[in-house]
């Protein structure tokens, strides 16, 4: 009997008794993509914002857009519910869902970061948002590596994957609103999205090493190599020379060569989310048994 949901522990069978065609997963849409975006690049702006944001105008400028951003995140995973009446049941598991850790998070994220705006600024507040921010991340990596059931995602690698885009999202958008604000970019800022660049770099070429086994669809592999030629391109080594050049130049094109880099480091961030969670989550249909009929409650089968 086919089924796509079920654990992989209680899946019998070997690679050889896969179907030869993959299907897509449909149920996380751009909806669900819109969460990864907002969680990703509000943490990554609020860190850039508490460690190098040159005043506290700047400071509440682009903390200000963090915060918007996960909210805008959360809104957009809050009009995937069916039943919206049941969204606080996502408290009710902390020991077993990496949803529900993301969920106690929210309320230190937002109450700290609230908090953080208001004069005078407290710095307490500023770390103790953007600690929550990173952990809230880390969750949104963690969800989608517990997803066993879709092989590009179940991949440890994609942990490290998820926080340092991420990361790089955010010091993109910090790149943005220096640019746009009295102060302009500081060297220092685009040196952290520089190194921020080269984390994703890096976590990106281990992730796509590692899914070179049976288990993953070939159909993953197809999409995902048609996007890495343009992502490597386009989205490493083009912000990364614009950086270089804003750094080695000064000055005069510091402010247009980071606003640009950083546009194309979160642009193509987004896509990378996208392109993982809509369009290279296939999954095999699977024949599989059970040893034991499934019951309810604490009764042993």
């Amino acid at each position: 009997m086919p089924h796509t949901s079920m654990p992989p522990e209680i899946l019998k069978g070997t690679a050889t008794q896969w179907s030869s065609t993959a299907h897509l997963q449909t149920k996380w849409d751009w909806r669900a993509v819109g969460n990864f975006i907002g969680g990703g690049s509000g943490a990554g702006l609020l860190l850039a914002a508490t460690l190098l944001a040159p005043s506290i105008q700047v400071y509440r400028a682009q903390a200000a857009l963090g915060l918007a951003i996960v909210a805008l995140g959360l809104l957009c995973i809050m009009a995937k519910m069916g039943r919206p009446t049941r969204a606080f049941n996502i408290f009710r598991h902390v020991r077993t869902s990496w949803m529900t850790r993301e969920g106690f998070a929210m309320p230190t994220l937002f109450g700290c970061g609230a908090l953080s705006l208001l004069p005078p600024a407290v710095g307490a507040m500023a770390w103790g948002a953007t600690l929550s921010a990173l952990i809230f991340l880390y969750c949104q990596a963690r969800i989608l590596e517990k997803a066993k059931g879709i092989p590009v995602w179940a991949d440890p690698r994609i942990v490290p994957l998820i926080v340092a885009t991420g990361l790089a999202e955010g010091a993109g958008l910090a790149l943005v609103c220096a640019a746009l604000l009295p102060g302009g970019v500081a060297p220092a800022l685009a040196g952290l999205a520089l190194a921020a660049l080269a984390l994703r770099h890096v976590a990106w070429r281990r992730y796509r090493r590692s899914l070179g086994h049976p288990g993953v669809p070939r159909e993953s592999i197809e999409v995902l190599d048609a996007f890495a030629g343009n992502f490597e391109v386009s989205g490493q080594w083009l912000p990364a020379a614009l950086l270089v050049a804003a750094i080695g130049l000064g000055a005069p094109a510091l402010d247009g060569f980071s606003a640009a880099a950083g546009l194309i480091v979160a642009a193509t961030g987004w896509a990378l989310k996208y392109t993982l969670v809509t369009r290279a989550a296939f999954f095999h249909r699977k024949s599989f048994s059970l040893s034991a009929m499934m019951a309810r409650g604490s009764a042993r089968p």
